[in-house]
């Protein structure tokens, strides 16, 4: 057997044991979807069942794929359940629990179950009543909302993808909305794909024990740093049908999200048993005409009483009027604005002077510091100075601490003496220090430079300042952090193998090094190795050997170790053992169920099952590697080489995954931009 691929086929054959078995069907000529709206629930604009399914429907009969996408006309089960025979899947949007549409015709959706129909559950409709209605929830879609076990908060998860035909064409994305999490799945989560997860931050557990809102059992499993699924697709046994469950769904405007829908889109179509088109449904963005179109008809609120008046907001500059505090709907249309235009700095900057309300200010500092994330030398608005002095007054610790982060991005030199001052305070918290000395790094004053090699035995701040030298050249960073790899743990080991393959005059003193043994050989992944590859040229080679050595007859590899690993060797594995070499070769880029890097795809969702996926994936990985995980190397002007996933891009920066840590470059910066296999 090859020795160096056993590692990698262990890591597979772990994934194998942890994993489950996604069926596939093959789609009927014409594929049949019945949507089903209940009642009218809530206010406007939330649960709107049938103007939710409309919008969905629509786009599912202008596909161009072969659907035929029908909404029931009036709300409930229909009277007439013979529209419900010949259906491929079913689409259900309404009240949950007492109030379920399927409660009084549980026998009767069973038999259609049973037949293989698919069944797709949307925001409360997955909550079932204990007993009878959750069991059969449990076998039609493998999970469903429990009450004393489930909660409802609304929060704003961070969605990445898995390896799943649902995730087709869809990048990772973020929604606020009422997500339900801690459902209550089949026993070992068998044939249960999660869909979307995240852990919850604590502020989804503020309210008090009850029936919706918190319970040991959830609490407990946030505590533990468990992933929560939030959506989720199934595999009935015996290939008996497909069933999704998704807890988005209160908010109707977030329809217009076009990869939250496309990710529902797709699992409609998935569960009807169809092939996922592989850059997802088409879809197109609802206008505002066509989501306030079909909407239920509900109580509307009640005018509010006028408010008392409130005494005029005080100048904030010099000739400037004051400007009152922003409406939610103004915030929420300027957070999708580029922070690049000095009205819009200024408008949010008098906004900031004229209100005392800390939340406000929290929320308008921590949105211009999103939009201004990794920039240098910004102008501050006219007003700034001004303003600053009116947040630096306040008693709110949050609010004082992000003005200096603010202050620093328009150079302010008092906040970045404050910065300096901080990381070298030992006496301070580390989160202080970490993000006092990330900002420095983004702004680079002339005395960062001075400071790291002190920083070099902090061991609170040592992988952030060796990482710092990447961004911060110079000619004495590999001889300071060289001599002190043999004592340095892991983690300041891989960022010092990063850091130094990052620029050509470190890369060659890194080879040194791997010469002389200074740097074992083992330490470098392969990631590293090509980058040292393509700097160094055949240098690299004469001392690092033949990185691409492996059998060019892929094929025959395959054959070679699918005959290796019979049912009788693999039925006398070790689980746990394999487990162990998974977390030291994998985890670093994959993850598993919540746990692990975010280089590479999660392989939570991943057809690990199927012995002919696992070895293609282990022997040729870069033939089916999501667009959002291939490798791209970024060189910037000044000369920095940077290896990684993207995370995150927009029309200013590219955001890196790279182990242990997200690099954020300015397109500004990037002179070069290249895409190379995973290994």
């Amino acid at each position: 057997m090859n020795n160096k691929l056993l590692p990698t086929i262990l890591c597979g054959i772990t994934a194998l044991w942890l994993g489950h078995r996604p069926a596939d069907a093959a789609a009927a000529e014409h594929t049949k979807v019945v949507f089903i709206s209940g009642q009218p629930s809530h206010g406007p604009l939330s649960h709107e069942h049938r103007a939710g399914n409309m919008i969905l429907a629509r786009r599912l009969n202008e596909s161009g794929l072969k659907v035929n996408a029908v909404v029931l006309p009036d709300p409930g089960y229909p009277k007439d359940a013979s529209v419900l025979q010949d259906a491929d899947t079913i689409v259900i949007y309404c009240t949950g629990h007492r109030g379920h549409l399927l409660n009084p015709h549980l026998d009767e959706f069973d038999a259609l179950m049973k037949k293989g129909v698919g069944v797709v559950m949307i925001h409360w409709t997955t909550e079932a009543v204990k007993g009878e209605p959750g069991d059969k929830f449990l076998k039609w879609m493998g999970g469903h909302c429990d009450i004393d076990w489930s909660v409802n908060p609304h929060w704003r998860p961070k969605f990445k993808p898995v390896k799943h035909e649902i995730w087709n064409g869809v990048k990772p994305f973020r929604v606020n909305d009422e997500w339900y999490y801690h459902m209550r799945f089949v026993e070992g989560m068998k044939g249960v794909t999660p869909i979307l997860s995240d852990l919850p931050g604590p502020e989804t557990l503020t309210r008090p024990d009850g029936e919706r809102s918190g319970n040991p059992h959830v609490r407990r499993a946030v505590a533990n740093g468990e992933s929560q699924h939030v959506a989720w697709a199934y595999d009935r046994p015996g290939g008996k049908g497909r069933g999704f469950g998704f807890t988005g769904g209160h908010v109707h405007m977030n329809w217009k999200n076009d990869d939250y829908r496309k990710i529902v889109l797709n699992a409609i179509l998935w569960t009807a048993g169809v092939k996922v088109p592989e850059n997802g449904v088409p879809s197109t963005t609802p206008n505002d005409t066509e989501m306030l179109s079909n909407l239920d008809e509900k109580e509307k609120p009640a005018t509010p009483r006028p408010a008392p008046a409130k005494p005029a907001p005080k100048p904030t500059a010099q000739g400037a009027p004051p400007a009152a505090p922003p409406s939610f709907q103004e915030l929420r249309e300027r957070a999708v604005m580029r922070l690049d235009s000095t009205s819009s700095l200024e408008l949010l900057s008098r906004s900031l002077g004229s209100t005392d309300d800390a939340k406000v200010q929290s929320a308008l500092l921590r949105g211009m510091l999103s939009g201004l994330e990794d920039r240098r030398s910004v102008t501050p608005p006219k007003s700034w100075q001004l303003t600053k002095t009116h947040l630096e007054k306040g008693d709110n610790e949050e609010v004082r601490r992000l003005t200096q982060q603010l202050s620093q991005i328009f150079g302010d030199q008092s906040a970045i003496k404050k910065a300096l001052a901080t990381v070298r305070d030992r006496s301070a918290s580390e989160a202080d220090r970490r993000r006092a000395f990330q900002s420095l790094v983004t702004q680079r004053p002339t005395e960062l430079r001075g400071l790291l090699p002190s920083l070099l035995e902090d061991p609170a701040l040592q992988v952030d300042a060796i990482r710092a030298y990447g961004a911060i050249e110079d000619d004495q960073a590999p001889q300071l952090i060289l001599g002190r790899y043999a004592g340095f743990p892991f983690q300041a080991r891989r960022a010092t193998i990063e850091t130094l393959s990052s620029r050509k005059n470190y890369a060659t003193a890194l080879l040194a090094a791997i010469k002389d043994e200074t740097v074992p050989r083992s330490d470098i992944p392969t990631y590293i190795a090509r980058s040292l590859l393509d700097q160094l040229g055949e240098r690299f080679t004469a001392v690092f050997g033949d990185i691409g050595a492996l059998s060019q007859d892929k094929a025959a590899l395959i054959e070679k170790y699918r005959a290796l690993l019979t049912p009788e060797r693999l039925a006398g594995v070790d689980a746990g053992k394999g487990r162990a070499i998974y977390q030291m070769v994998c985890a670093s880029c994959h993850q598993l169920y919540g746990e692990g890097g975010e280089i590479g795809p999660d392989l939570t969702g991943s057809n690990r099952a199927d012995i002919d996926y696992i070895l293609l994936n282990m022997i040729d990985p870069s033939a089916d590697v999501p667009d959002a995980y291939k490798m791209v190397t970024i060189t910037t002007k000044d000369g920095q080489t940077l290896t990684g996933t993207i995370a995150a891009e927009d029309g200013q920066r590219v955001v890196l995954n790279t182990v242990g840590q997200k690099v954020t470059t300015l397109k500004s910066d990037i002179a070069e931009r290249n895409y190379r296999p995973c290994r």
